[in-house]
């Protein structure tokens, strides 16, 4: 089991920022290596993320459900999914909240999240898992920022 608790400071508005976090679309420019496919019916979605664990690239492809409660700002995604040569699954579920920082203007983003991962590659993920949560949360926090500043994202 991977445990992930993170808190992303942001230069913007709380309002801005769930605007972002809300929407499937927008979170997937901010996040290096995302994709997103088709919506079905049921209201989740497809995806695919690349993942580097040192020299060693994964790419995952999963199905994800989102709940949002406006109101209160906060949302749970859980996703199934396995890699590509489907060796490897993983199972995780994700919720976040946004308030506003202690000190304006800008908001806090808190992440907490449990992973599950089976199969192959169980190892080398489950190793390397801080060093690359760590590596995306900044890269995340990075895209969204300029995102909300409506200035290109960059690699």
């Amino acid at each position: 089991m991977i445990e992930v608790n993170q808190r992303i400071e942001v230069p913007a508005s709380t309002q801005a920022v769930w605007e972002v976090l809300s929407d499937p679309h927008a979170v997937v420019e901010c996040v290096k290596g995302a994709s997103l496919g088709e919506r079905h019916e049921d209201g989740s979605y497809d995806a695919g993320l690349l993942v580097s664990f040192g020299p060693a690239k994964v790419t995952f492809r999963a199905q994800f459900n989102l709940e949002l409660d406006p109101p209160a700002m906060t949302g749970k995604v859980s996703s199934r999914g396995k890699d590509k040569q489907g060796g490897t699954k993983i199972k995780a579920d994700m919720t976040f909240a946004v308030t506003e920082r202690p000190e304006p203007p800008g908001s806090v983003i808190i992440i907490d999240a449990k992973t599950e991962v089976s199969g192959r590659m169980a190892m080398i993920v489950e190793g390397g898992a801080k060093m690359v949560v760590e590596h995306m949360t900044k890269d995340f926090s990075k895209r969204l920022t300029a995102r909300l500043n409506g200035t290109p994202i960059t690699d």
